[in-house]
């Protein structure tokens, strides 16, 4: 045994053959002399789990497979856009310069031919043709609301489904998100008209009252009008902005869970609970990134619509004001199709953080996360089928 443990100890059988290069003293630098290996621990990439221990599926796509942190959820907000462009800022793109394209002609023919009949009537026929007007503003802006509720409709339901079926790595085309969004299309135009008539009747409510009140023709009538006209605004806002957290889950919940509308409101209200001041931070960082955004980007185009204006109209006459609406269509065209796309990247990340939002939720509450790892591990079944009610 002794002589083994000195033929280990060296390859000559006697003693240990000292290293010749003896390690610097501090501050020394020896030539060709490299610190000894280290016996720290591997890293954690390299280091090998025990048997048997269950190491969770690696993130298949979008996100992580596990409730989200802010960082992740925001991320992942503006990670849409480049994860599946074509079903996602393509139809947004369409629907939203299909909207401004409308709201630019109804605008332009009814100001341009108002002004032109106003200047040629007479006195006794004025108020009517000015009535008139006013009713064609009145049913074209109705059009022009209808469209963009059938197409906002339409975007929360395609981009739902992509942010869904991306937790999961997958990129569902854009004719396949389309139609996934058809089958669910009039709960969520339902929802939309439903939205959208609530704010209409409380705003023409407080402007009844405004009236009324400042119809007295007193000065205390008046400054009360003001008050509840502001203070009534304000209230609006606060109230719209409460509903649009309580309510963000809604087209997730009709989407994926195949939901009517009033069962899809009780379900966010629902899942909700706990997370509003976080959805709603979210929800403004996001508009305010955006906002910031499209105001950079549109303002050079801007300078050029101005400068084409006066390209094309050098000689127009600042008291026309046909001329003045025509001049101003004009201009604002390149700003205007700029700020759409900005918007329609907007929308996409807003509706994003809606459906991510959503998910965080039911991974939180009901354990959607083991449900998504185990259909990203053995596939098979839809693990966005509706919860026992």
């Amino acid at each position: 045994m002794a002589d083994q443990a000195d033929e280990w100890a060296s390859p000559s059988g006697g003693a240990p053959t000292p290293d010749p290069v003896q390690p610097p003293r501090y501050g020394e630098r020896i030539p060709g002399w490299t610190p000894p290996a280290s016996d720290a621990a591997p890293p954690p990439s390299v280091q090998q789990l025990p048997p048997g221990a269950y190491t969770p599926p690696p993130k298949p796509g979008l996100i992580p497979l596990h409730p989200l942190s802010f960082g992740q959820l925001l991320g992942a907000a503006f990670a849409v856009l480049r994860y599946n462009p074509r079903a996602t800022i393509v139809p947004t793109l369409i629907v939203n310069l299909v909207q401004v394209a409308l709201t630019l002609a109804l605008f332009g023919v009814v100001g341009a031919s108002a002004v032109g009949r106003i200047e040629n009537a007479s006195d006794a026929d004025r108020g009517a043709i000015i009535a008139g007007t006013v009713a064609e503003g009145v049913l074209g802006g109705l059009v022009v609301a209808a469209v963009a509720i059938f197409g906002t409709a339409l975007l929360q339901g395609m981009l739902v489904h992509v942010v869904a079926r991306g937790t999961l790595g997958e990129r569902p085309r854009a004719g396949e998100t389309l139609r996934r969004a058809l089958r669910s299309g009039w709960p969520l135009v339902g929802f939309g008209a439903l939205v959208a008539g609530i704010e209409v009747v409380v705003l023409v409510v407080l402007a009844l009252i405004v009236t009324a009140v400042a119809l007295t023709g007193s000065t205390v009538g008046i400054a009360l009008a003001v008050v509840i006209g502001v203070l009534g605004f304000l209230g609006f806002v606060l109230g719209v902005g409460f509903l649009l957290v309580k309510l963000a889950s809604v087209p997730s919940a009709i989407v994926l869970e195949h939901r009517g509308v009033f069962s899809a409101i009780g379900r966010s209200w629902t899942l909700m609970r706990g997370a509003f001041w976080r959805t709603l931070g979210l929800y403004l960082l996001v508009v305010i990134i955006v906002g910031i955004a499209g105001n950079i980007v549109s303002f050079p185009f801007s300078i050029l619509g101005g400068a084409l204006g006066g390209l094309l109209f050098p000689d127009a006459s600042s008291t026309d004001p046909a001329q003045i609406i025509q001049t101003s269509l004009i201009t604002s065209i390149p700003s205007t199709i700029v700020t759409s796309l900005v918007q329609g990247i907007g929308v996409v990340a807003q509706v994003s953080v809606f459906a991510l939002t959503y998910l965080d939720r039911r991974m939180r509450r009901e354990g959607l996360d083991l449900e998504l790892q185990r259909v990203a591990e053995q596939g098979g079944g839809d693990p966005f089928e509706p919860a026992p009610r």
